[in-house]
């Protein structure tokens, strides 16, 4: 109710573009209540053939690996297919951890096409909106190749490591490091996952440390959003759209506050009528989503 209320005061025509590099499993749900008004772009090499089209409701799908360079590169194929990668897993560090060794042992290497993804975008007509990006070690290598698209992109997930799992992989503090360049800021690091270390004993938990768990943060997803000011900028340019793509993207990642808050600071580049609009949705949005949660939490409260 709440999301459709807000769909519903978005000017006629708009749409967000979200390209996802490393689609593996298709578009998270968080894009599910988007899906009106949401071009979406992935890139899966597993994919056969080229499919779909552009704009909003579409999903266009792309044969190939983006990198930082166009022609071919050898993708070294796991075991366990989802890590493989075109950096070489490094057997030294894997396994030390529980199952990682056997895991990431590469059974062969593979000739995969590569593409920088300004290229395909300025080919086919495309300006991403949000970007996604989780292939294994070797997210520089396509950010490299999207300096352009970053551009036009109001937010991006990218997945990074805290330690160097891949030979030569890029860690957090780099990525964090080039997107500030780009003018990103980090917002949040979710989906944590953790490397449990491998021992003779066998023990992976322990009851002790109350709130800390086992093991070692390995990676996650960091979502960056580009510099208020520049977003102000954009949506002067072009009549508030970027300013509204913004605040679409910040509600799929469950940033409301955020979402508001630029309404706060730029809502003067919107028609009044539309400002009002919106903010009475995003008010709508907030009691939607906090009042069932405060609800239950005092059912719990009672036993």
């Amino acid at each position: 109710m709440g999301l459709a209320r807000l769909i519903a005061a978005l000017p006629r025509g708009f749409f967000l573009t979200l390209v996802d590099v490393g689609s593996a499993g298709g578009l998270h749900s968080r894009w599910r209540p988007f899906k009106p008004i949401l071009s979406a772009i992935l890139f899966d090499p597993r994919e056969a053939a080229a499919s779909g089209g552009f704009g909003p409701g579409e999903t266009r799908v792309y044969p190939v690996a983006l990198s930082d360079r166009s022609g071919e590169a050898e993708l070294h194929i796991t075991s366990l297919a989802n890590m493989s990668s075109f950096l070489r897993p490094d057997p030294d560090v894997f396994g030390r951890y529980r199952k990682k060794g056997a895991d990431t042992e590469v059974v062969h290497d593979e000739a995969v096409p590569v593409e920088r993804l300004d290229a395909l975008a300025r080919a086919d007509g495309f300006r991403p909106n949000v970007l996604k990006v989780d292939t294994q070690g070797s997210e520089l290598m396509v950010l490299e190749g999207s300096r352009e698209s970053l551009k036009s992109a109001m937010l991006a997930e990218i997945e990074v490591s805290f330690f160097r799992r891949y030979v030569g992989q890029p860690l957090f503090a780099d990525i964090q490091g080039w997107m500030e360049q780009q003018g990103f800021e980090l917002i949040e690091l979710y989906r944590l996952k953790r490397y449990r270390a491998a021992n003779r004993l066998g023990i992976r938990t322990s009851l002790m440390a109350d709130g800390q768990r086992s093991g070692r943060v390995a990676y996650g997803d960091a979502i960056f959003l580009r510099n208020e000011g520049s977003i102000l900028a954009a949506a002067a340019a072009d009549e508030g759209v970027s300013l509204l793509r913004a605040v679409v993207a910040l509600l799929a990642y469950g940033k409301a506050d955020h979402a508001a808050a630029l309404l706060d600071h730029g809502g003067d580049l919107l028609p009044a009528a539309q400002r009002e609009a919106l903010g009475q949705a995003l008010t709508a949005l907030n009691r939607w989503r906090i009042v069932p949660r405060i609800a239950g939490l005092v059912k719990r409260s009672r036993y």
